[in-house]
């Protein structure tokens, strides 16, 4: 079974109208080795800025374990919400907007879930944050408008 961390690590604040705390999440999958107990580290598949204590709560909504700054899961499913949220709810400012985004992510099929992840983790990988942006405004385009 796949394991999951998500790393939440220091990055310099967005001027907003109020004070948010900040953090950059980097999402990592450990694999597990066969026959061993133990697990190889995965590739970044994407990193996000998100806004505590909403992404947290998602988070503690999903299962994950908080232990500090990692965040600890082995659902799949669970794991793509996630990831998804992040990546989408990034660039969005409005606190309102980012719980409509979280109310979608919880309703989306699994095949969609995992269409969006791939395409979020494959723009991640091509061109970092900048490729990112412009599928996240696909996202709320097409679920959000």
């Amino acid at each position: 079974m796949t394991k999951y961390l998500i790393k939440l690590k220091y990055i310099r604040p967005m001027k907003l109208l109020f004070e948010k705390e900040q953090k950059m999440a980097e999402f990592i999958p450990f694999l597990p080795i066969e026959g061993e107990n133990k697990y190889v580290k995965g590739k970044i598949e994407g990193k996000a800025r998100v806004f505590l204590p909403e992404f947290l709560d998602f988070a503690r909504k999903l299962g994950f374990n908080i232990k500090g700054k990692v965040l600890e899961g082995e659902n799949d499913e669970n794991y793509l919400r996630l990831f998804v949220y992040a990546m989408v709810s990034q660039f969005v400012k409005s606190e309102t907007e980012r719980r409509e985004i979280e109310r979608t992510v919880m309703e989306l099929p699994i095949l969609a879930l995992r269409y969006w992840a791939s395409t979020f983790r494959n723009a991640y990988w091509e061109g970092g944050r900048k490729r990112v942006r412009r599928i996240s405004k696909c996202f709320r385009v097409i679920y959000c408008d």
